[in-house]
């Protein structure tokens, strides 16, 4: 990956830069039709490509012009792991078999600076009321996932499968921001 250096941006070359900006989505990602319909209707550029660590990230494509001399990718910077809801998280943080695939991905993103796990359609609280379907412990299941939280020092957050692609989007945008604006 190649660092970019932090400039000073007029609204124009920052709406240019923003059109260069692509959102990477995992090739195994596979329940995220959603997701891809709402970047289809709102004009974001995406490409799927196969991602050592989470379901999507991003990467700006070369514009010498406003200082991207080549193909930029931030995917040591952002990575961001969805969950299709508790259930799927319950049985990734359960699961003894598989190799401990989830485990191994929560230790790849330790060093990452912006990591997110956003899970849809469930709240936190229904962790603790077992408002999920599966036989994991509730109490292990919290603290389990509130070890991996600061372990890998991630933003847990819960959002609405209708406004999931918004949210991702907005945090791919966030994280070019900081990442590149003085």
């Amino acid at each position: 990956m190649v660092k970019h250096i932090k400039n000073y941006y007029t609204d124009k070359k920052y709406k240019e830069l923003l059109s260069h900006m692509v959102i990477l989505c995992d090739t195994k990602e596979k329940s995220n039709v959603n997701i891809i319909k709402y970047f289809d209707e709102n004009g974001i550029a995406y490409k799927k490509r196969s991602l050592k660590t989470g379901d999507y990230s991003i990467m700006v494509e070369a514009c010498p012009e406003l200082g991207f001399l080549v193909d930029t990718y931030f995917t040591d910077e952002l990575v961001i792991e969805r969950k299709n809801g508790l259930k799927e998280l319950a049985s990734n943080l359960s699961n003894n078999q598989d190799d401990d695939r989830f485990m191994k991905e929560l230790n790849r993103m330790i060093n990452v600076s912006n990591v997110y796990l956003v899970v849809e359609n469930d709240r936190l609280d229904d962790i603790m009321e077992h408002n999920y379907d599966s036989k994991y412990n509730e109490d292990s299941f919290l603290r389990t996932l509130l070890t991996w939280q600061k372990r890998s020092n991630f933003y847990l957050n819960f959002v609405n499968r209708d406004n999931m692609g918004k949210f991702i989007y907005e945090i791919c945008k966030n994280c070019l921001d900081n990442s590149i604006l003085k």
